[in-house]
């Protein structure tokens, strides 16, 4: 389940705690309980127990475990834990320690004693509720009032749509499916920051996005541009909006005719139209999707912008 990454009786203890379908997150605090966090409505948090009362996390198991994600090497994965994340094939870790900065910039993380595994899942059904929304043919004189309705006259077009919920609700994996979806009609770049949306190792996936181009790792701002200007995206998919930066890189890609599928933060759309930051942002997209919390990826409400 874990390649490698998590060995042992740590591994064991995991293994026999949960089914590998159900785990989305491991989180690792030295000196504290481990935690498994499920899928399960039941039993969403686990902590594995072992003789003697329930696993205490060590120094050493986070510390192997940085060290086999990366390779012996933390020093080659500075500027991702700066951000605070560990890639690591279709894993992303994130990490909590004590920064080090210099004039109020951050410029290295230490004594890393937090980490937080998310499992990721491809569940290939995750956007059928929502595909007939985002790509459809929009209503005219000649179609009648329906957004969905057929017209031999009229082609299908990709609503710029933008997934919102909180944190561990499903966008990432409802992005995924999109963009899977989408790629089989339309020239689709994966703008995959975090290494979360495909999980790209040694430059290949280890999650399906169909026949999407993927750019990894690279600060969305700069691939935005950079996939305009050299790899004629009709739509992008892209990760968490966060930055004032991000927002406006987004809005310029939508000027150029390109269609925009991106996730956000957020309880509902009402929420993002009362901020400074994401008021603008919601006014770009045509159509808003908003997830629940529980069974990941369902939806809340189809929202039209």
């Amino acid at each position: 389940m874990f390649d490698g990454l998590i060995v042992g009786n740590l591994a064991r203890l995991i293994t026999e705690s949960v089914k590998p379908e159900c785990l989305t997150e491991i989180r690792l605090r030295i000196g504290r309980r481990l935690l498994l966090l499920t899928s399960s409505e039941v039993n969403p948090r686990i902590y594995p127990r072992q003789a003697g009362g329930t696993y205490i996390v060590t120094r050493e198991d986070v510390d192997g475990i940085i060290a086999r994600a990366t390779n012996m090497s933390p020093y080659s994965v500075s500027d991702e834990m700066i951000k605070g994340y560990i890639p690591c094939k279709n894993l992303r870790i994130g990490v909590g320690g004590e920064g080090v900065s210099d004039g109020g910039k951050l410029l290295n993380v230490k004594n890393i004693s937090y980490l937080s595994i998310r499992i990721p899942h491809q569940i290939r059904s995750a956007a059928d509720g929502i595909i007939d929304s985002v790509y459809a043919v929009s209503a005219c004189d000649g179609c009648g009032e329906s957004v969905t309705a057929e017209c031999g006259e009229h082609e299908k077009q990709v609503r710029n749509t933008l997934i919102i919920s909180p944190p561990g609700c499903g966008k990432t994996t409802v992005l995924r499916e999109l963009a899977r979806l989408l790629s089989a009609h339309k020239n689709v770049v994966v703008i995959d920051e975090r290494y979360e949306l495909a999980s790209v190792t040694d430059g290949i996936p280890a999650l399906d996005v169909g026949d999407a181009d993927i750019v990894s790792g690279v600060p969305k701002s700069v691939a935005y541009e950079n996939s305009i200007r050299a790899m004629n995206p009709e739509v992008i998919v892209t990760d968490e909006l966060f930055r004032e930066n991000e927002i406006s890189a987004i809005c310029d890609v939508m000027r150029c005719g390109v269609k925009v599928i991106a996730s956000v933060h957020g309880d509902s759309v009402e929420a993002l139209q009362r901020s400074d930051v994401y008021a603008e942002l919601v006014k770009r997209f045509d159509t808003a999707v908003v997830l629940r919390r529980k069974p990941i990826g369902s939806v809340k409400e189809i929202v039209k912008l």
